[in-house]
């Protein structure tokens, strides 16, 4: 299956904005993070630009964005997570810091959606 670059550079931006949105990180965090402007980095999730190996790689060890679903569309490295088991098997330190990563996780995607649907507390 031919593929033109195009194409490709649209495919990879739309995993791009998905990876982005869901993590909850704005255009502009990310831009700035790539050292490009805000106008390159909406190219870039476009699919206008196609995103350089060395943007795929400050993607992936910044935020563990995986280059190859980037790319593919198909995780690499696909992964069922057991919550019970990583608890099980976890010191004291290693649950309250992974906890401390879901709540702030959690507490930043309810702003995210508070700010998306205006809603005041």
């Amino acid at each position: 299956m031919e593929i033109d670059r195009k194409d490709a550079n649209i495919q990879i931006g739309k995993r791009l904005r998905e990876a982005r949105t869901n993590m909850n990180v704005s255009k502009a965090e990310i831009a700035k993070l790539l050292d490009v402007t805000e106008e390159h980095y909406r190219k870039l999730e476009s699919g206008v630009t196609g995103l350089s190996a060395d943007k795929l790689l400050i993607l992936y060890h910044t935020y563990g964005m995986d280059p190859t679903y980037l790319i593919t569309g198909v995780s690499s490295s696909v992964k069922e997570f057991n919550l019970d088991y990583y608890v099980a098997n976890s010191s004291k330190e290693q649950r309250d810091q992974f906890f401390d990563r879901v709540l702030a996780y959690l507490s930043k995607l309810i702003k995210f959606v508070m700010i998306d649907f205006s809603i005041e507390i």
